[in-house]
């Protein structure tokens, strides 16, 4: 080993590489909470190797992305552990990156000279969003497909360019093999290459301007503005004061961002173990009465378009996102006070509370809100096929599902557990041979075809309301008839 050390460290440079990376000094007293970016990066790692691992059992199509979750889930070694860690990963790497760039607001770490490190920042939480939003729609089962419809439709209220945002994002009007096929590559392929690229660049830069020091000890003597000409030598001899307690990166700041680190996973892992990843029925198109719900961390805006008026949700649905994403861009540069400490900056206190209390608010809001109906028996292609035509032929106008619908005729909501599906294929093609004063008409050819009476038989077959008890069917079939 010795050798071989030897033999690299003539040609890379090892020793120096040690030394600018990990004996460099670094600012003295730094906290726990400076371990928030390390624990951010190593979910990120985790996020690659899960993703690379399940993305060689999926298969992006309609027809079979849903099957091949479910054989990740039930029969691939771990399969469900590792689409566990890597759906609740994503949800801890958007809390971890929310809570680093909040504690880079809170010590002013976005004022002079870290002003391209926090834009760099910004875009690495844009980026993450990205990754979830694509995450959606992979596993193709009814919140995939509803919650991106839903977020597709308000990317074409935005003005001037929203039917061309649908249009990239869909792969066409409407969603389908080709909208998964965009969503799997941008969440496979274009997300993690420009994610790398501006971690890479956000390390490089981190690594240049060094770890940024406590408020305080930036503020004591500074001029009242960072754009005035005596500020960076004032910065710079501030900063090289305050590496005169002689911590190095390691192992006293390394050795946090480890410890941080390691509990973060072990916490994602546990919770993948104890907590069943989500996975609801098919995606359905024809079935329009499932809510469609996002993720926590869309919650806010979510429920905001629920208060405001129809007229005003493009406003809102484009608007606030964006006057939020600007005002964040811009922060580095319309701040120029040299305070740094939160509690010495009351504007930014203020903004920060409300921003906060606001979507703690409307996260609590959403979840008070209706929900989507619990999950049923999973439908057949036939059943759902039936179910298309049960809307289509308006049945609901004299029947009634789950205390929906009209009352001429009788209520559907049990229907699968009195009769076959034998039956309700025969009645359905005469209803006047069962009874001969029924007012509903023939659906026998060629009204519906002997296929289409055999999907919606098929559907009413699965109207088994809530109960798990077995159907005791009371079919009844008259005479054959006689020429």
């Amino acid at each position: 080993m010795a050798s071989m050390f030897k033999w690299l460290d003539e040609r890379l440079d090892l020793r120096r590489a040690k030394r600018d990376l990990l004996d460099r000094e670094v600012p003295a007293r730094l906290t726990w909470w400076h371990t928030l970016g390390s624990a951010t990066f190593t979910v990120f790692l985790v996020q690659v190797i899960t993703g690379t691992t399940l993305a060689t059992y999926y298969s992006a199509s309609p027809d079979h992305a849903y099957d091949s979750i479910q054989y990740i889930s039930h029969q691939v070694a771990s399969g469900s552990l590792l689409r566990g860690i890597h759906h609740w990963g994503a949800s801890a790497m958007v809390v971890l990156i929310i809570a680093h760039m909040i504690r880079v607001f809170a010590v002013g770490a976005y004022k002079y000279p870290r002003e391209i490190n926090w834009l760099l920042g910004v875009g690495l939480f844009l980026t993450v969003l990205g990754f979830s939003f694509t995450g959606y729609l992979l596993p193709w089962d009814q919140k995939a497909y509803w919650a991106t419809a839903v977020g597709t439709n308000i990317a074409g209220t935005t003005p001037l360019i929203g039917g061309a945002l649908v249009a990239l994002l869909r792969g066409g009007s409407e969603l389908g093999a080709a909208t998964l096929a965009r969503f799997y590559a941008f969440h496979s392929l274009w997300l993690p290459l420009i994610l790398t690229v501006v971690v890479a660049l956000h390390l490089i830069v981190l690594i240049r301007q060094g770890i940024a020091a406590r408020p305080r000890d930036l503020e004591v003597g500074a001029p009242a503005k960072t754009n005035d000409p005596k500020y960076p030598e004032y910065y710079r001899e501030a900063y090289a004061a305050t590496k005169r307690g002689g911590m190095r990166f390691w192992p006293d700041i390394l050795g946090k961002d480890a410890i941080v680190s390691a509990a973060v996973v072990l916490i994602i892992v546990l919770i993948a173990v104890l907590v069943r990843t989500p996975l609801e029925a098919p995606a359905d198109p024809t079935d329009t009465s499932y809510i469609p719900r996002p993720e926590w961390y869309f919650l806010p805006i979510y429920q905001l378009l629920k208060l405001v008026p129809g007229s005003m949700e493009s406003l809102i649905a484009v608007g606030v996102p964006s006057v939020l994403v600007l005002v964040l861009l811009g922060l580095p540069f319309f701040d120029r006070g040299s305070t740094r400490n939160l509690l010495h900056r009351p504007v930014a206190l203020v903004g920060l509370a409300f921003i906060l209390g606001g979507a703690g608010f409307l996260i609590g809001a959403a979840g008070r809100g209706p929900r989507a109906s619990e999950a049923g028996p999973v439908l057949s292609s036939v059943q759902r096929a039936g179910r298309a035509l049960f809307q289509s032929q308006q049945c609901g106008g004299c029947h009634q599902l789950a205390g929906q619908g009209g009352e001429e005729g009788p209520d559907l909501t049990k229907v699968g557990l009195r009769h076959s599906v034998g039956w309700l294929h025969s009645f359905l093609e005469s209803p006047s041979r069962f009874h001969s004063e029924s007012r509903m008409p023939a659906y026998g050819p060629p009204a519906l075809t002997h296929q289409e009476i055999e999907e919606l038989a098929q559907y009413l077959s699965s109207l088994r309301g809530r109960e798990e008890a077995p159907p005791q069917f009371y079919d009844t079939f008259p005479p054959p008839h006689k020429p």
